[in-house]
């Protein structure tokens, strides 16, 4: 079965705080690596919960997932 890259990505985007909270974003080859303005908004529990995210890792404004 197809996985639902949009609907993650939409599920991603909201939990790290939407997309305003938004400073920063790169991709490695396993990872999305944000930068946010403000770490309170990120939904640490949610990232990990997520299905289709295999962790989630926070760093002051860094969450990688």
């Amino acid at each position: 079965m197809a996985k639902d890259y949009a609907g993650i990505a939409k599920t991603v985007l909201r939990l790290v705080g939407g997309e305003e909270n938004v400073a920063h974003l790169e991709h490695c080859s396993t990872r999305l690596r944000f930068t946010v303005a403000n770490a309170g908004k990120v939904d640490k529990d949610g990232l990990k919960a997520t299905k289709g995210v295999m962790g989630s890792l926070q760093m002051a404004t860094s969450v990688r997932s």
